[in-house]
């Protein structure tokens, strides 16, 4: 039998009258133990030229960058053992004062609730895995993942569902939800009042997701809580079907959310510490595709939301195409619906970077050429195949003082900051119901030129048919007239 990863036919390593009975082939390397080069000159071009942070704090960050990411767990509350593992940390914490051991030393994140987010700073999960030297945590920690008491979270991932204050009451929309790591955190945070009172939830979360694969396994994730206020269903979330509900009175009405988390695709070009092969594949095109999917997401999510509810938009980019572009076009469309807001007061100890008051928008077809300004792009961009559009590009006019004054509610997770990976946070409040858009308009006339329609055809058919009652009972006289004349 040939070795694993090998096809029948592969002619290379020894022949098979070499090879013991019960040989086994080396395994292939993890891409993470690639020789890769942690450099893009197009990328810290780019990030120089939107000017995300300082040019201090820019060099930091690429310094960050290029190491590995810190292992990080959330505890779940709802698992017996949750606080006696807590003090456990604590004591760890403590502990482990030596230089040679410090590295084993736990650090608790101050802004997770209850205490229950932890990391350690000085240990990536690559070395957990493969060095025998912390085979010991390895194993601690492997043990009580599977009994379902941490889960391995990143650090920045855990901050969208905080930012968003789910309730055990509230109905919760998790419009792209796989892996399902922020889903099983809002789950837990619904049950937190459970493990204090003993009252389970009323609300319930439904988790949505594109691909079908990524919906199951989504499913096995969040089962593994075992909660009954859960729902996976498998949607293109830009195309999120309305919802339906029965009032008290009897009578069906629109069904719409207290909460909606967006955490959308986006190029990941903030997770290069876990995933260095963007280091290599990274371009300024990226963004641009998948610009349009993003806002579309964010315009369906405020649609579905109630009025008085909350959004929460979030990508793992550190690309204004993708960040702040997106909010500002929803707010620009939305400005007398919805409102961006400050995270909540908890949250107020994370640091991070504001949102950008303005960026440059990159040509697709040319490397190092930027547009400031839709009006001044070349009509080929705005026409070829990665086209540019006006959403892409920083505020003008009257709405760049509006924008000016609602930025800095924005946040902006630079990697430098908490030792993390890269994130953007923003916070939508619906405080109207949304004007309808063009598309809904059209279809609201098609639907009232049809119920015209269909109540006009009955009356239509009711006059044909006098008509033809009418004519035969003129032709009925002129058959009895013939009938009486002689033969």
């Amino acid at each position: 039998q040939p070795g694993k990863g090998q096809s029948k036919g592969s002619k290379g390593g020894k022949s098979k009258g070499d090879e013991e009975p019960d040989a086994k082939r080396p395994r292939n390397e993890d891409w993470r133990d690639e020789p890769w080069e942690y450099k893009n000159e197009q990328y810290e071009a780019y990030y120089r030229r939107q000017k995300i942070c300082s040019e201090e704090d820019f060099l930091k960050m690429l310094e960050t960058l290029r190491t590995g990411l810190p292992v990080a767990i959330r505890v779940n509350r709802m698992r017996l053992g949750a606080a006696s593992l807590r003090e456990r940390l604590e004591e760890l914490a403590e502990k482990f004062c030596d230089p040679e051991m410090q590295c084993y030393a736990p650090q608790k994140l101050s802004w997770y609730s209850h205490g229950f987010g932890w990391m350690w700073p000085n240990l990536e999960r690559r070395v957990i895995k493969k060095d025998q030297r912390h085979a010991g945590l390895k194993e601690y920690l492997a043990q009580r993942e599977r009994a379902g008491l941490i889960s391995r979270q990143e650090v920045v991932s855990m901050l969208p569902p905080l930012f968003l204050g789910v309730e055990p009451h509230h109905t919760v929309l998790d419009l792209c939800a796989a892996p399902g790591s922020k889903t099983f955190q809002m789950l837990e945070v619904m049950h937190w009042p459970q493990a204090e009172q003993g009252r389970p939830p009323n609300g319930f979360i439904l988790a949505n997701e594109l691909q079908w694969r990524r919906a199951n396994m989504l499913a096995h994730q969040v089962g593994r809580l075992g909660s009954p206020c859960m729902v996976v269903v498998n949607c293109d979330a830009q195309f999120f079907p309305e919802m339906s509900s029965l009032n008290a009175s009897g009578a069906r009405e629109i069904f719409r959310f207290d909460r909606v988390l967006c955490d959308v695709p986006c190029s990941g070009d903030g997770t290069l510490r876990k995933t260095p092969y963007i280091w290599k594949s990274w371009t300024p095109r990226d963004g641009l595709c998948l610009h349009i999917r993003q806002l579309n997401i964010l315009y369906r999510g405020l649609e579905l939301l109630k009025v008085g509810g909350r959004l929460v938009y979030s990508t793992c980019s550190l690309n204004p195409i993708e960040d702040e572009a997106v909010v500002a076009a929803a707010l620009r469309r939305h400005w007398d619906s919805v409102a961006l807001v400050e995270p909540p007061e908890s949250m107020g100890g994370v640091p991070a970077g504001e949102g950008l008051a303005t960026w440059v928008v990159p040509n697709p077809e040319t490397t190092g050429e930027f547009f400031e300004d839709f009006e001044t792009t070349p009509k080929e961009a705005k026409t070829g195949k990665t086209k540019l559009l006006s959403t892409m590009y920083p505020p003008t006019g009257d709405f760049k003082d509006q924008w000016e004054s609602v930025r800095r509610n924005c946040r902006r997770m630079l990697p430098h900051l908490m030792d993390t990976g890269g994130f953007f946070v923003a916070t939508f409040e619906k405080r109207a119901h949304l004007a309808p858009s063009a598309k809904a308009r059209r279809e609201a006339r098609a639907a009232q030129r049809k119920e015209a329609e269909a109540e006009a055809e009955p009356a239509a058919e009711a006059a044909e048919a006098d008509v033809e009652v009418a004519d035969v009972e003129e032709k009925e006289p002129e058959k009895s007239e013939k009938s009486e004349k002689p033969k």
